[in-house]
């Protein structure tokens, strides 16, 4: 998946160059299981306890990778779950939008936007007020 930039994502949300770091690994990492299984496990013990709570192997699958690695960085970043946004599609009933939710409608937050594989900053209320439909 593409990421916001390091520097970006030191400025943005108040990351240490070595938490930006690792966010940015695990987004990049999210398309080749092993990695992300390698990195989840050596720095989000959390996230790691949490793969081990399912019932598959959800490094095998790109949508429960993108779970996984949105998950890590939710506890990274210390925020309060992610959450979806907007419309399932029927394809794979996924929403377009998932976000790390910081209590706050409008508080500076990752955005992955599943059409372009992509994590931005951003706040979600911006998008919502885009799409009035959603509600």
């Amino acid at each position: 998946m593409r990421m916001p930039s390091s520097r970006r994502l030191q400025e943005d949300l108040h990351l240490s160059p070595e938490d930006a770091k690792l966010v940015r690994a695990i987004g990049h990492a999210a398309d080749d299981g092993e990695i992300l299984s390698t990195l989840i496990e050596s720095n989000v013990p959390r996230t790691a306890e949490y793969v081990r709570s399912l019932h598959s192997d959800p490094y095998r699958s790109p949508m429960w990778r993108v779970t996984i690695a949105l998950h890590a960085m939710d506890v990274i970043l210390g925020t309060h779950g992610v959450e979806g946004l907007g419309p399932a599609t029927w394809s794979n009933y996924a929403p377009p939008y998932e976000y790390l939710n910081t209590g706050d409608t409008y508080g500076t937050t990752l955005i992955y936007r599943r059409k372009t594989d992509t994590v931005s900053i951003g706040d979600w209320g911006s998008i919502a007020e885009r799409h009035p439909s959603w509600e």
